[in-house]
């Protein structure tokens, strides 16, 4: 028997309605899906098989009961007016997709426990001080990774093969568990930024707040993380530039408009100085891909629990067998996973862990 939310997940997924479905695979109305998803009705193996391979998923991935509901907080979609629902919806399915199998996996190592600090209500660049003080950083200091820190906080950070114009991530709740997922595709200071605003909500708000005083304050949180003000006012140029900035970005690691927000806020610039930057980024095209190059993080511990689950020498087939996955989505999962290779080479350090693996899952079987 298959289940029919399985087959509305995987629909959901890649933004068919069950009309634009029923088009695709032959000899299947639209009615004829709505039972199915309902779970009235059952299709036949033919139908089985088409929908499987349509979807890249293999039959069995439908007769598995789905176990994961995340609970999205509203604001943390970052909802902007151009973003569809249909796009939120395929967002949050692939969270869930790919959370599942996290979890599965999880089963073979030693989970990390949350330390991030749940202020709710708590002063934005105050929590924002804190957190840096749990990931491991100095006050002043540009941080050199933020994603492998996050995990290593005990943020489960997903990464997603997924891409959507007006939405770069998200937070959710699993439980008690913090899950942040990141798109592909998003330039790497757009993800930091990403991540740290996430994080903010997770760490100041309620599940379910929104409003734009939310968030304003995860955008304040997120700034004091990347870019300290305190140490902002020492190294901002008296008079800056889009060249200046540029290279403030590269050792910082947040966009140059960030930067542009910055000098406003310790008072380097003034409101028409700033709006006059803000219009050369336009009119150079820079408000989509900005120049200065910042590294593109992406999370570790998916592929490390792959790893442990299935050896060092990670085969996609086996992936995709373990997950009944096909071979193309599971390889397209892993690719938002970073390597062995792909770690930094400057370990994080952790202020309550010193001298650990940047990610560290430990096997409780023989590898």
């Amino acid at each position: 028997m298959i289940h029919g939310e399985r087959v509305k997940q995987v629909r959901e997924m890649h933004q068919m309605t069950q009309s634009e479905l029923a088009r695709v695979v032959p000899g299947v109305s639209q009615y004829q899906l709505s039972r199915i998803e309902k779970g009235s009705a059952q299709p036949d193996e033919e139908t089985e098989a088409l929908l499987a391979a349509t979807f890249g998923v293999s039959v069995e991935f439908f007769r598995r009961p789905p176990i994961v509901n995340l609970e999205a907080l509203s604001p943390q979609l970052r909802a902007r007016s151009r973003l569809t629902q249909r796009a939120k919806t395929a967002a949050m399915q692939w969270a869930r997709l790919v959370y599942e199998e996290y979890r599965n996996l999880s089963s073979s190592a030693r989970s990390i426990p949350c330390r991030i600090p749940i202020t709710r209500g708590a002063n934005p660049a105050e929590a924002a001080a804190k957190t840096r003080e749990v990931l491991g950083f100095t006050p002043n200091e540009p941080l050199p990774y933020l994603i492998l820190a996050v995990e290593r906080a005990g943020v489960t950070v997903l990464g997603l093969p997924f891409q959507a114009e007006n939405l770069d991530g998200f937070c959710a709740w699993q439980g008690d568990e913090p899950i942040i997922a990141v798109l592909s595709d998003v330039p790497g200071d757009r993800v930091r930024f990403t991540v740290a605003h996430e994080l903010g909500h997770l760490v100041l708000h309620e599940p379910g707040q929104t409003g734009s005083m939310v968030e304003a304050e995860a955008d304040a949180f997120a700034a004091e993380l990347l870019t300290p003000r305190a140490a902002l006012a020492q190294v901002m140029p008296a008079r800056p530039t889009l060249s200046s900035l540029a290279m403030l970005k590269t050792q910082w690691g947040v966009s140059i408009k960030s930067l542009v927000r910055g000098a406003r806020e310790i008072g380097v610039v003034d409101q028409e100085r700033a709006i006059s930057l803000y219009k050369q980024i336009s009119a150079r095209g820079w408000n989509r891909q900005e120049p200065g190059h910042v590294p593109q993080e992406k999370p570790r511990a998916f592929r490390k629990l792959m790893e442990i689950h299935y050896g060092a020498g990670l085969s996609t087939a086996a992936a995709a067998r373990g997950a009944d996955w096909s071979e193309e989505l599971a390889m397209k999962v892993l690719e938002q996973h970073a390597t062995a290779d792909e770690l930094p080479h400057a370990p994080i350090r952790s202020v309550s862990d010193q001298g650990s693996n940047v990610i560290q899952l430990r096997s409780r079987i023989a590898l």
